[in-house]
């Protein structure tokens, strides 16, 4: 458990040591990052500290971020007053207040967070250290975007990107976003861009694939287009919300190149298309052992998970293990109506719980969307949730009798999806799930054959080794065989598309080149271990809670593709509510429940049928057995 290593370690240090504030300062950060704003405070101590000015400076930093994931701005106020007594920059203090406030999403009654980044910026150009003032900068830009100013945002960016990296922002995807702005307001079809392909080949055979048009499908399959002239491709679009993605194959189907494209309206864009040499198309093995005549699911949910991104890399044959799950399973476009994480699990553990329906549900419903905004925030109407309607929640249904169902959704903060790394049942009872580790290096092996994972920035390879793990762990559950039912969130994938996905948008030909396109690549590689453990009794549900529009923004198309037994081949039509897929898990497992099915797999009842009632009496009488398998296999 690492929050009692964490305390252990904290216990072990000596107040008279001269580092000991960096290490409070250290273990407290860890405890931020796993959302426990509490036992950072409780970790720093109450100050005021001692050691060298840089490690104070953190020290302060630390709480009042801490602080701030609390709610309490009034602490806030007065730790940087605090932090300004004991010596600290006025300028500075300023920046780090307003960054403050706007990463933990915590608002003032009177300024707002883009009116006090915007003053951090004038007052301190100049005056602070560069990397403060480019993140200052970096906070606006997201500021103003999501305050539908985009003019403005684009203004900041220009004024600053000769001089910093402004790593995650391009113009362009600050212009895609104004158009994004424009097609909302109703200029759908109107907006209309050429793009024009120079081919380096005037052979027939080799093809020119596009993504799907707007106003089909985003899983619709890349599609061949006639050339214009023999080494030429003219094509007319309507503006979309995704850049105009291009994949160009050899006769043998292999990709040599390909890329994407932002169309301007009433412009063309030209790209002169460069051969590049075929790699070898990876191919995937699935295999299972033989049916238990038992039944498991296994959830994996991608945070952030994009069916663009998808479509663009299977169109590059790059993605085998999805390939063969969308061939072998059943696959629809989910509607993830807000896209916000929170609210996507609050509807996944809470299928009844409808916002929408009173003025209290409505009232809660906002509330949900704040804390989604403030990523770590609370629900400031969460007083409310007592009187909505609804129901059991998804673990508690699953292991009310026979089954046992364990909860890695990551709640914290404002993410609310029940009671974290809990398995419930059988009969009700609630354990702890004991997880050997939250993060773990790649290996050498992973390194060689993922060879675009190698980063230098800890930003990127912290979220990388969480990812290991978490899937790590889904393997191994499925291996121990006792738990019926995981529901495990791959959470690092959100911010690490947040954090790349400009660079996977430029007008340019990329190859698949892309640090994101890997971290895809890495877990359709792991997907096939989580498939492998399960029995061909079993069903794999890979899903998303919502996609990606622009670096600063999400979509409301999210993943689904389930896999196993009695799942027929097929696409659900239209675009079903996420809502749907409690049921869905109830259903395949036979467990009945009133919950909305809301279309995404209307067969779930007639695959469970198929199996007999699951043999588990043993493990229902012997517990602590069973406890110790799960136990032992996880903590592989």
């Amino acid at each position: 458990d690492e929050a009692a290593v964490l305390r252990e370690m904290a216990a072990r240090i000596d107040p008279a040591d001269p580092v000991s504030t960096r290490m409070r300062t250290s273990l407290a950060t860890r405890h931020l990052i796993r959302g426990d704003p509490k036992r950072a405070l409780e970790t720093l101590g109450a100050g005021p500290p001692a050691g060298e000015r840089e490690a104070v400076e953190r020290w302060y930093d630390t709480r009042g971020m801490a602080l701030a994931h609390e709610r309490d701005l009034a602490a806030v106020r007065a730790n940087y007053a605090e932090w300004a007594r004991a010596g600290g920059d006025p300028l500075e203090l300023q920046a780090r207040y307003a960054l403050t406030l706007s990463i933990a999403g915590l608002s003032e009654p009177d300024a707002s967070i883009v009116d006090r980044l915007g003053a951090a910026l004038e007052q301190g150009d100049g005056r602070i250290d560069e990397s403060l003032l480019e993140a200052v900068a970096i906070r606006r830009i997201l500021s103003l975007v999501d305050a539908d100013r985009q003019p403005e945002a684009i203004a900041t960016y220009d004024r600053f990107r000769g001089r910093f990296e402004l790593a995650g922002l391009t113009r362009e995807e600050l212009e895609r976003s104004l158009i994004h702005d424009a097609l909302e307001r109703g200029a759908a079809g109107q907006l209309r861009g050429e793009a024009r392909f120079e081919l380096p080949d005037a052979d027939p055979r080799y093809t020119l694939l596009l993504s799907p048009p707007p106003g089909e499908p985003v899983d619709a399959e890349f599609r061949p287009v006639e050339r214009s002239a023999p080494s030429r491709v003219d094509v007319m679009r309507a503006l979309d919300v995704a850049p105009l993605r291009w994949v160009y194959r050899d006769p043998a189907g292999r990709a040599i190149a390909s890329g994407a494209a932002n169309l301007d309206p009433g412009q063309r864009v030209s790209i002169a298309v460069a051969r590049r040499d075929a790699q070898p198309v990876p191919r995937a093995s699935l295999s299972q052992s033989p049916a238990d005549g038992r039944r498991r699911v296994m959830l994996v949910l991608l945070d952030c998970g994009d069916w663009r991104l998808v479509q663009y890399l299977r169109a590059r044959g790059e993605l085998p293990v999805l390939e063969q799950l969308i061939a072998r399973g059943h696959r629809a476009v989910l509607d993830s109506d807000p896209p916000l994480t929170a609210a996507a699990l609050e509807t996944l553990v809470w299928p009844e719980r409808r916002g929408g329906e009173s003025f209290v549900g409505l009232v809660h419903q906002i509330g949900v969307e704040v804390a989604g905004l403030a990523s770590v925030g609370r629900n400031p109407f969460g007083a409310l949730a007592w009187l909505l309607p609804e129901g059991d929640d998804l673990f508690s249904a699953i292991g009310s009798e026979r089954y046992q169902a364990a909860n890695l959704l990551f709640s914290h903060g404002g993410i609310q999806a029940g009671h974290h790394a809990v398995i419930t049942g059988p009969h009700g009872e609630r354990r702890t799930l004991a997880i050997a580790t939250s993060a773990r290096d790649l290996t050498n092996a992973e390194r060689e054959r993922w060879p675009g994972l190698a980063t230098r920035a800890e930003r990127d390879a912290v979220h990388l080794r969480s990812i290991a793990a978490e899937l790590d762990t889904a393997r191994e559950i499925a291996r121990a065989g006792e738990i019926d039912f995981l529901a495990l969130r791959v959470e690092a994938l959100d911010i690490l598309t947040h954090s790349h996905f400009a660079n996977v948008t430029r007008t340019a030909q990329d190859d698949g080149d892309g640090f994101l396109y890997e971290v895809y690549r890495y877990i359709d590689s792991r997907l096939a271990e989580v498939y492998a453990a399960l029995d061909a009794d079993d069903v794999l549900i890979a899903m998303s809670d919502h996609g990606i529009r622009t670096a600063m923004e999400h979509s409301r198309e999210a993943i689904f593709v389930a896999v196993g037994s009695g799942v027929p081949h097929g696409r659900a039509s239209g675009s079903p509510d996420l809502r749907g897929v409690a049921a869905v898990v109830a259903d395949l497992m036979r467990v009945p429940t009133s919950w909305p099915r809301t279309g995404i797999a209307p067969w779930a009842a007639r695959a469970a049928a198929q199996l007999e009632a699951p043999g588990v009496g043993d493990r229902v009488d012997e517990p602590s057995e069973a406890r110790a398998r799960t136990s032992r296999a996880v903590s592989r």
